[in-house]
């Protein structure tokens, strides 16, 4: 395939981190790289290569066919459907947010 996701299946905990490893075929080495979350039918982006490093969602192109995105802080809302995308080739990974246990549920 053109673009496939080494994990299909994703989850982190609320506040965490997760990464999610993409690959791609050589031929689109010089596109975008985007990940972009599924929604009304639409993919909208919410992270793509070269953007600057303080935000949220980070893609890094290794330029060996595979890019990683690197989501921080998550949020319970950030759970959903998710693509990786390399020009017009998409691939689906879903995202599981797991809700952070409160203090007081740990002392039982």
């Amino acid at each position: 395939p053109d673009v496939s996701v080494v994990s299909s299946s994703v989850s982190g905990h609320e506040g965490g981190d997760i990464s999610v490893q993409c690959l791609y075929s050589s031929g689109y080495q010089n596109e975008v790289k985007r990940w972009c979350r599924y929604k009304d039918q639409s993919c909208y982006t919410v992270g793509r290569t070269n953007t600057s490093q303080n935000s949220s969602v980070q893609v890094s192109d290794d330029g060996r066919r595979s890019f990683t995105v690197l989501m921080t802080g998550l949020r319970l809302t950030d759970s959903g459907w998710y693509f990786c995308s390399v020009g017009e080739m998409l691939n689906p990974a879903q995202l599981t947010v797991i809700k952070a246990e409160s203090d007081t549920e740990k002392d039982t």
